[in-house]
């Protein structure tokens, strides 16, 4: 059995350090492009064998595939292609674009064993039994040769079914995930170090880049699930293969540029999870390009969490909020599985979360929306002080209750105390058994892009749970409060969102008809700093509606009230109710 180990920790630094100056040959693996929104950027799904509808679904952007590697070498040098190839004919056929996780480690054809790779059991391998030993010099050379042998299948396709390729993902260990084992190696000798990690990791990177370094493969791109690069401290905190996969971010990050990355828990899978808001300010910097480096492309895929409490309470309600969650949070490619797409329940969502795919920058987009929604933070000591409701720690379900109790004529409620004060992240999204109004550690403001509400817990009211349940909106909304002089609400549009496309805006607005008064819409014009667009009669139909409106003189240089570019105004006594504004510049098709 060989064993490629770096012997000292002294060594191992320089062997880090040689790898950081790195020059390769590679021209994909140099060149750092200016990265525009591609055109495959936006919602995919994933089916086995049925064909996608993208003329009932045109939202759909492309499909999602996993090549397993046993099923492609049956025998040693022995290749089945027509699995892999049935899908990329599908794509050609309904004009949608396909990806791929290459899936390998225990999903390494079984003959690998009979020819001296070791195979090794694990504890708490989550359904898996047993995993190649990785750094068995048999594996990487099986591994690595089939990595060429995939480049060149790909490369003599015809040029229609390369040209479907919107990128690949690498897999190294188990199925798309970071841990080359899922469990414990039984037998300790086969547990891998974080300096094998990165040495396994970094060479299969680069056998990748060098294999597909073909005139035909150029223009496909690489995604990764990597982590951001981390700095000595952090690495000295960690410990096992979650340092490993550290190391091997910043070797990749170091010597190849990340254009696309995987990021499914939470952001791909639900939306309001306990402790998000730390995770959301430690991505977004690199998500949106906050940082001065391009902005990410990232992808994440929906998966079992359609099944808890929290979705099963009201499916319609929640893919629609996690789609707009999705795009505030920087998602770019957002898959859902076919069966779920095919029921049509939840088109708009999906067409949201297409639509809104890589317009991060304000100044290329063309759309902007704000949806509007109140969130109840018990972490927040400024908003709910703890000499009132209690210390502000998740476990106090006092404070909760005392927060929910204050809310509940808004429609705020707490279905699942426990999960509220005991569970955070993933594990709250599936566990929990019904949605909560009340978390802790969330991200405590509406979902946006390139909007922003000026002053909006001072001039109107958060709502939950409003208008009917079989229409997507109403999980959250604002509303005006006559009776509190609640009766405006100002919005600003980033400033540079029109800074390259001057002319005509339609501005579009969901509210809930419920009632028979009126509300206007007012904006900054280039003849008057409040002047009126339309005013909307409420019709009392109890539905959510949607109403839009050109606007062609818009200023929008902050000269209204509150130094706003627009904003709703109550025109009576009655408390209307919306659920977003979104805004498309001119020659812009919806």
């Amino acid at each position: 059995m060989k064993r490629t180990r770096i012997k000292k920790w002294a060594t191992f630094l320089l062997f880090i350090l040689g790898l950081s100056q790195l020059t390769f040959s590679q021209n994909k693996g140099n060149e750092k492009k200016d990265f525009e929104r591609p055109s495959w950027a936006g919602f995919f799904t994933n089916s086995k064998n049925e064909k996608i509808d993208t003329e009932r679904f045109p939202f759909i952007k492309g499909a999602a595939d996993r090549v397993k590697w046993a099923d492609i070498e049956t025998s040693p040098e022995v290749y089945d292609w027509s699995k892999m190839d049935s899908q990329i004919r599908n794509a050609v056929k309904g004009k949608y674009y396909y990806y791929f996780v290459l899936w390998t480690g225990p999903h390494a054809p079984e003959w690998i064993y009979g020819k001296g790779v070791p195979k090794v059991a694990v504890n708490g391998g989550k359904g898996q039994e047993y995993f190649p030993y990785y750094l068995d010099q048999n594996y990487l050379n099986y591994f690595h040769r089939f990595i060429g042998k995939l480049a060149d299948h790909i490369a003599s396709l015809p040029e229609k079914e390369r040209k479907v390729f919107a990128f690949i993902q690498p897999a190294f260990g188990s199925t798309g995930d970071k841990q080359l084992y899922k469990g414990i190696p039984k037998d300790s000798k086969y547990k891998i170090s974080a300096e094998e990690y990165l040495e396994f990791c970094s060479g299969a990177t680069k056998r990748f880049y060098e294999a597909f370094d073909k005139p035909e493969l150029k223009h496909i791109r690489f995604l990764f699930n990597v982590d951001d690069e981390s700095n000595s401290a952090v690495l000295k905190g960690a410990k096992g293969a979650k340092a490993g996969e550290l190391l091997y971010a910043n070797w990749l990050r170091q010597n190849y540029p990340i254009e696309l990355r995987k990021q499914q828990f939470t952001i791909a899978i639900g939306y309001q999870a306990n402790g998000e808001i730390k995770q959301d300010t430690e991505l977004r910097p690199t998500f949106f390009g906050l940082n001065g480096s391009q902005p990410e492309f990232v992808r994440g895929e929906f998966s079992k969490f359609a099944q808890g409490g929290i979705f099963q309470e009201n499916p319609v309600w929640n893919y629609y909020w996690t789609a707009i969650s999705t795009v505030d949070r920087g998602l770019d490619l957002w898959e859902v599985d076919y069966n779920t797409v095919k029921t049509g329940k939840y088109d708009e969502g999906f067409a949201f979360a297409n639509r809104y795919s890589y317009y991060k920058q304000s100044q290329t987009s063309p759309y902007a929306f704000i949806a509007l929604r109140d969130v109840l933070d018990s972490a927040d000591t400024v908003r709910f002080p703890e000499e009132k409701y209690g210390k502000a720690a998740q476990s106090n379900a006092e404070r909760v209750n005392k927060i929910e109790a204050e809310f509940n004529k808004y429609g705020a409620k707490v279905g699942d105390l426990h999960a509220a004060t005991s569970l955070t992240g993933s594990n709250y999204l599936y566990e929990a058994k019904a949605m909560n109004d009340v978390g802790f550690g969330l991200i405590a403001r509406n979902y946006s892009r390139f909007i922003t509400q000026i002053d909006a817990n001072e001039t109107s009211v958060g709502l939950w749970r409003v208008g009917p349940t079989n229409q997507p909106y109403g999980r959250y909304a604002r509303g005006f409060e006559n009776s509190n002089g609640r009766n405006r609400m100002y919005f600003d549009l980033d400033d540079n969102f029109l800074l390259t496309k001057k002319g005509s805006i339609t501005l579009k607005i969901i509210y809930l008809d419920k009632g028979i008064g009126k509300f206007s819409v007012r904006y900054d014009s280039s003849s008057d700093s409040d002047k009126t667009a339309v005013t909307i009669t409420k019709a009392n139909s109890g539905r959510w509606v949607s109403k839009s409106i050109t606007i062609a003189d818009g200023a929008f240089a902050n000269k209204g009230p509150r130094n706003s570019d627009f904003s709703l105004v109550n025109e009576d006594n009655e408390d209307d109710v919306f659920h977003m504004i979104e805004i498309m510049k001119s020659n812009t098709k919806n």
